[in-house]
């Protein structure tokens, strides 16, 4: 409740008049009432008066010296605000200079890039011909297929060697005379070899074996043919050197290292271990090759690598026109941290401008409920002494008793020119933004033509 009525009690004390100026004050001060009984036993003022009487031009003049002291306090305080405001209006910007020298330093730039970027841009329209020539050449009507890495598909292969390594040692640990250790050398040839006759067999046999070309087609079959063959009497020489090994550890011979190829006993395998060993040998190789046919490139041949090296150049020119781009929005940055600074300077002097009026709005209308006051007081005495007058006088009072007192003081209306010079900085606030946004854009059109400039190879 005491915040609620504390503004308006503080309104109404400002609005009092001084001290001995109010309508009671004046007529204890001038004998008012007194003088309207005497004016009107005189029949004073005569009916047909047109000017005011004695009485009236004291309360006027009794109240004029203090409406004069609080319109030169308005006067004062008006002229200081006006002085104020002018030296925080908003100074003009040049919005252009930024512009102008972001436009320069583009040029520059574009100038500096252009080379480059026709280059990466050729290199990478070349790639692209290429790879749909050597499509069309190839019948090829489908993208390349392989892994981004080829780690995980090394990974597979070397698990598969070194799977077949563990059985397989431990299938020639049984009845070899150096143990475990002995079986386990043997064994790492063996699957070492697997995996690599097997990967070539599908790198250089299968996947040329669907080549275009007869004479390429011819090659990769007589690779595949001729690995093929080599590792089946690789895997066949280990099944029947471990079933000879079995046979030697049965009849408790020592054969010494005789590893010798019987070709009659290839077929005559005797010991399980030795089925076991070529099976697994088999499947091993089969795997390896399904890897080296697609694991590691696209299993047409030198289709990966022409599309590979097409996304090279394309990723080259994305990279190289993401970072020309950047250096071509460099200065385009600089002129748009510089308007904009300026713009926030002149954004920052009309705040302090406004609350320069904010201030001097509060005070004038101090000042202005001190000056109404003071002519409430003495169009207050008038009436009192009309009022007094007229009921006293056997005359008809004058015409002018029912029209309202003269004003003491000057028109109250005293912010006009503050508030056209708010007006005007606010004007060229509203104008200094349009440039700002007017300069930006042209500069943000020139940065895309620069670009589609270099796109296109044109000139810079």
């Amino acid at each position: 409740m005491d915040g609620g009525q504390t503004k308006p009690n503080a309104e109404r004390a400002a609005a009092r008049p001084p001290q001995g100026m109010s309508a009671s004050a004046l007529d204890r001060k001038l004998g008012i009432k007194k003088h309207a009984r005497e004016d009107a036993a005189r029949n004073l003022p005569r009916h047909d008066a047109q000017d005011l009487s004695d009485t009236e031009r004291q309360i006027i003049s009794a109240v004029a010296a203090e409406r004069a002291r609080v319109d030169q306090s308005r006067q004062d305080a008006l002229a200081d605000a006006e002085r104020r405001m002018r030296t925080l209006s908003p100074a003009p910007q040049d919005f252009m200079g930024p512009a102008l020298d972001a436009r320069l330093a583009l040029r520059q730039v574009s100038s500096r890039v252009a080379h480059d970027w026709d280059e990466a841009s050729r290199r990478a329209s070349e790639a692209r011909a290429e790879l749909n020539a050597f499509k069309h050449a190839h019948e090829l009507r489908r993208t390349a297929i392989y892994p981004r890495s080829t780690l995980l598909q090394s990974g597979l292969l070397f698990c598969a060697a070194v799977f077949e390594a563990l059985f397989s040692a431990a299938l020639f640990a049984e009845d070899d005379e150096r143990g475990l250790l002995g079986g386990a050398i043997t064994a790492v040839g063996l699957s070492g070899a697997n995996v690599t006759l097997g990967f070539i067999a599908g790198f250089l046999g299968l996947r040329y074996l669907q080549h275009q070309r007869w004479p390429m087609k011819t090659l990769g079959a007589g690779a595949f043919a001729g690995v093929g063959a080599l590792a089946l009497m690789l895997n066949l020489f280990a099944a029947d050197w471990r079933d000879q090994l079995a046979a030697i550890s049965g009849r408790q011979l020592d054969m010494g290292s005789d590893a010798s190829f019987h070709l009659w006993s290839l077929l005559s395998l005797d010991s399980p271990q030795a089925i076991i060993l070529l099976m697994l040998g088999a499947g091993v190789w089969v795997f390896s090759a399904l890897k080296g046919y697609s694991g590691f490139d696209d299993p047409y041949p030198d289709f990966g690598k022409m599309d590979r090296a097409a996304k090279a150049a394309t990723e080259a020119l994305s990279d190289f026109r993401a970072e020309a781009r950047t250096e071509l929005e460099a200065p385009i940055n600089v002129a748009k941290d510089a308007l904009s600074a300026r713009l926030e300077k002149m954004r920052a002097e009309f705040e302090a401008m406004n609350k320069a009026f904010d201030a001097v709005a509060a005070k004038m209308e101090t000042l202005d409920a001190q000056a109404r006051a003071l002519d409430d007081a003495a169009s207050g005495a008038i009436h009192l002494y009309r009022q007094e007058n007229a009921a006293h006088r056997t005359s008809p009072a004058p015409a002018y008793f029912s029209a309202e007192p003269p004003s003491v003081g000057p028109s109250l209306d005293a912010l006009g020119a503050a508030a056209a010079l708010i007006d005007d900085a606010r004007a060229r606030l509203a104008e200094a933004q349009a440039q700002s946004t007017q300069a930006l854009e042209g500069l943000l059109v020139d940065l895309e033509a620069a670009t589609d400039r270099n796109n296109t190879g044109g000139p810079a």
